[in-house]
């Protein structure tokens, strides 16, 4: 087998840590591929070293001196070298680098320099070869992603080969070093996987898995086992924060399984997203996830087929999109996903009255969308019964395709998750 392990910033803010990614790597023979980040905070009031490296070039930018940020960079990896006992000269690379400063030292090269001395020390710490992923990812000028080119080059250069590369960056046709967006090595990895045709891509990172409800809401929240790749989906489009597209469409396409799993608890199962569900898997709440601050806009009148559609048009000509939307006897009620515009939605509001002159039009601000994603239906009406019974009302509620949807006031958001959480869990053990 062919596992490609990519490692977050959190996994590898300091020596102690990177001693860790060792032992997980090094655990598995399988795990020939290594993606690394650059180190990540330390602690909540730390700094992650990328945002160092721009907070250098906005100096740079300014003509004002950045010494005192990059010696705080130098001494990170200075000290990673150290408290893993290597004997990579980081530090004199790293002052070669601050010695060729300009204002025409480029962003992208600057912030790349983090995951390029990363996997330099990991390459040494793992005694894999380091291959910069400047050989191999390639961008055309417009900053997108040359597949097929930066998959034969990959397979060329790695072969068998047991190798570590920095994530995050790659080079331009000009050989100008590029970056991803924020969170770009998630991309390097997925990639990674897809052109070596790996039998599984491994995400590390701090967190168990993909857990099944906010820890910020739920702080015992359960990891997902699994997911498929459309699950997935859904999940993201109704507010779950996991991966960004771009860092899944690469394996997706290849029908490679993807885990995300936690270097703080290696041995946990973690969450494994994959095209099809095995046959065992379990039927009824998979997860929960939500949209904070929204507007509901109910549409009550004896007209629907001819005010509804002007009801709708007038919303998207206000750039208001509807992010899920019910259909009632006598009317329809939509969640409008309008963060940031809130003049919008209420000059929208005082507009509907005049195109649905037969019915009412009823404008609800700070509404929250509480999603369960569910295989199978039976379970829906248990979670609403849930949320009734905590004494939240829910506004209008919606089954699309694999989703339960309620509307909530952003205020009891929160209690109507524990609600529906309990719930899903009640359901859980009675089978």
């Amino acid at each position: 087998m062919l596992k490609v392990a990519k490692f977050g910033g959190s996994s590898l803010a300091d020596a102690a840590r990177f001693l860790r990614v060792r032992e997980i790597v090094l655990s598995d023979p399988d795990r020939r591929v290594v993606v690394v980040s650059a180190p990540g905070k330390r602690h909540a009031a730390d700094h992650k070293l990328t945002d160092l490296l721009y907070l250098c070039h906005a100096h740079m930018t300014y003509g004002v001196s950045c010494w005192d940020l990059w010696r705080r960079v130098r001494e990170r990896f200075v000290s990673i070298r150290d408290g893993c006992a290597l004997q990579y000269p980081v530090e004199r690379e790293l002052d070669d680098v601050y010695a060729s400063f300009s204002p025409a030292f480029s962003r992208d090269a600057l912030a790349s320099r983090g995951e390029y001395f990363s996997a330099r020390l990991m390459a040494e710490l793992l005694d894999y070869e380091f291959l910069d992923s400047a050989r191999w990812l390639r961008f055309d000028y417009a900053g997108r992603v040359q597949q097929r080119e930066s998959y034969e080059l990959l397979r060329s250069l790695a072969g068998n080969r047991r190798i570590v590369t920095p994530g995050f960056y790659g080079s331009m046709p000009s050989g100008e070093l590029h970056t991803f967006p924020r969170g770009g090595s998630d991309v390097t990895g997925s990639l990674a996987a897809a052109a070596l045709q790996a039998d599984v891509c491994e995400n590390w990172t701090d967190v168990p898995g993909i857990l099944a409800a906010d820890p910020r809401v739920l702080e015992n929240a359960d990891a997902i086992p699994e997911l498929t790749y459309y699950e997935l989906k859904i999940l993201s489009s109704v507010g779950m924060q996991v991966l960004h597209d771009d860092a899944v469409a690469p394996v997706r396409e290849g029908k490679i399984p993807l885990r995300i799993k936690s270097t703080l608890e290696p041995g946990a199962p973690g969450t494994v997203i994959r095209a099809a569900l095995d046959a065992e898997a379990k039927s009824g709440v998979v997860g929960f996830a939500g949209r904070r601050h929204l507007a509901l806009l109910e549409l009550s009148t004896p007209c629907m087929e001819e005010e509804g559609p002007r009801v709708r048009a007038c919303l998207d000509e206000a750039g208001l999109p509807i992010l899920c939307a019910a259909r009632r006897p006598g009317g329809m009620s939509a969640l409008l996903d309008c963060a940031g515009c809130g003049e919008r939605v209420r000059a929208a509001a005082e507009r509907l009255p005049r195109l649905a002159p037969a019915g009412t039009v009823r404008l609800r601000e700070d509404m929250s969308l509480l999603a369960a994603l569910l295989r199978g239906g039976s379970a829906a009406p248990r979670l609403l019964a849930a949320i009734g019974g905590a004494g939240i009302p829910v506004a209008f509620s919606a089954y699309s395709g694999p989703c339960l949807l309620a509307a909530v006031e952003d205020g009891q958001y929160a209690p109507a998750l524990r609600a529906a959480y309990a719930a899903g869990r009640s359901d859980e053990s009675e089978k």
